[in-house]
């Protein structure tokens, strides 16, 4: 995300992180997007399985909801999309795009 100049918050706490019941620490929160910040997730294979889960997709709801109205879509990009550099530069452009 660096190359592509996007200003982000790397481990953004959600609903007071992982010291809160349901608090979460979302991967990444992109600042500079247009019209509102993005959440980012990476879900990797070792956490996740290659089809969005109910608990994956309950998760991604309450952060959607605790951010508030004023958020983009989730973006979701999947262990298997960023074996190599190039895979992973081709994966943010396709779903983030460029800042």
């Amino acid at each position: 995300m660096d190359k592509y100049n996007w200003i982000y918050q790397y481990q953004f706490e959600v609903f007071g992180s992982r010291n809160v019941k349901g608090g979460y620490v979302l991967d990444f929160l992109i600042t500079n997007s247009v019209p509102f910040s993005t959440p980012l997730e990476v879900f990797g294979n070792f956490w996740h399985s290659a089809d969005i889960s109910r608990e994956d997709q309950l998760r991604l709801q309450r952060i959607e909801f605790e951010l508030g109205p004023n958020i983009n879509e989730t973006v979701i990009l999947f262990g298997k999309e960023l074996q190599t550099q190039a895979a992973a530069d081709e994966a943010v452009l396709r779903t983030v795009g460029r800042a």
